[in-house]
């Protein structure tokens, strides 16, 4: 029908065919809020961290849920733990089911000169005199006083008694002429301007260890069952392998025996679903032995991973290539020019992402993805 002025007046017919998707959008959404709270529990449980994100802004209900201590923190347990590397100066992370590659952090103007990873715990991680969270694009400075500055990390750890987020880390001591200890341990509380000197524990072991260039720690350090362990490798002179337990709790340290292993052959701590492990191999690439920590301090051999080398030469161009076991089902990364091959722990290729000019490099910390609230981010925010 057409109005005088030339506008064109819709029929009642093509009204009622207009309204139709907004009937069925409300009965879609009336059918979701009559949903038992537990059910829908379940669902956003299930959910990952973006999607969960996007589910606050559906309703009243969903945002209480989604934004529940209680549910964020079960919600970051279920998550899986992703590896990660560097590929171009961007940090990317592995996501094994879904056999793909994605960045994990949009860097904001805080980092003009790039992002590096050097420690993470419980979805967070430490770049340089930052921490900052990936999956809500949070950050802050680990300590509000700029002349506090925290290097040689050791490691990121939550402090059970006290529920604060620790960094452990090293610096030279004041008096350069204490022989007795070459090196001092602090301690800094995330977000506060108090570090805190760990007593000097310096064994004939660890003094060997130190040279000019400071503790040889080796990869990073693995926190499991409040303690962070520490490999040390001694290469030069005689080569050797020891590993330093930090306990969180009281905060103490403790030598720990490691597997025994020939002294010249690389070896890297890993979590292996909950049980400290430790991949040696003589050459870093053709195959690894896998040991597992049991009680008192004694390590089993578990099994041990061939890798296939003319499957791997398929891909590699040039240079030498590096394989490294990084999840508890064994699979393992091999990193060469422009590809990133991953095998399962018999030599299957289950996964393979090329790379235009870039050498990937598969950095030895994981991303267990959180959205859980933390302090000393709100108070950058505010």
């Amino acid at each position: 029908m057409l109005l005088r002025s030339g506008r064109r007046l819709a029929t009642l017919e093509e009204a009622a065919r207009a309204t139709v998707p907004r009937c069925r959008t409300r009965a879609r959404s009336d059918l979701f809020a009559g949903l038992p709270e537990e059910i829908l529990l379940d669902i956003l449980l299930r959910l990952p961290p973006k999607s969960v994100l996007r589910c606050r802004a559906v309703c009243r209900l969903w945002r209480r849920i989604a934004s529940d201590p209680a549910f964020l923190l079960d919600h970051h347990r279920r998550q899986p733990e992703l590896p990660l590397m560097n590929c171009g100066g961007r940090l990317r992370a592995l996501h094994r089911q879904a056999r793909r590659i994605h960045p994990v952090f949009r860097f904001p103007e805080a980092f003009p000169f790039g992002f590096t990873a050097d420690a993470s715990c419980d979805g967070l991680l430490i770049s340089g005199q930052h921490i900052c969270n990936p999956t809500t694009r949070q950050w802050a400075p680990l300590s509000p006083n700029p002349k506090h500055g925290v290097e040689n990390i050791l490691g990121l750890y939550r402090h059970q008694p006290s529920g604060e987020y620790r960094v452990l880390y090293w610096r030279y001591p004041n008096n350069l002429y204490n022989m007795d200890c070459l090196i001092e341990y602090r301690v800094l509380a995330v977000g506060t301007d108090d570090p805190r000197i760990i007593d000097c524990s310096a064994t004939p072991v660890e003094t060997e260890l130190i040279s000019r260039g400071g503790p040889a720690i080796y990869g990073a350090a693995v926190l499991l069952n409040a303690n962070l362990h520490l490999h040390w490798r001694k290469s030069f002179g005689v080569p050797y392998h020891r590993i330093l337990v930090f306990d969180t709790v009281a905060e103490t340290f403790r030598h720990m025996r490691p597997p025994a292993v020939n002294p010249r052959h690389v070896m890297h701590l890993f979590d292996m679903g909950g049980t400290l492990a430790a991949s040696t191999s003589k050459d870093g690439m053709t195959g690894m032995s896998i040991f597992m920590l049991q009680d008192h301090d004694v390590w089993a051999f578990r099994y041990r991973i061939t890798l296939p080398v003319v499957d791997i030469r398929r891909f590699q161009e040039r240079g030498d290539w590096w394989a490294k076991v990084v999840n508890k089902e064994g699979d393992v990364l091999v990193t060469c020019y422009e590809h990133l091959l991953l095998f399962d722990k018999v030599g299957n290729l289950i996964g393979n992402s090329k790379f235009d000019d870039d050498l990937p490099v598969v950095l030895p910390f994981r991303l267990k993805e959180s959205l859980v609230q933390h302090t000393f981010f709100q108070k950058t925010e505010n």
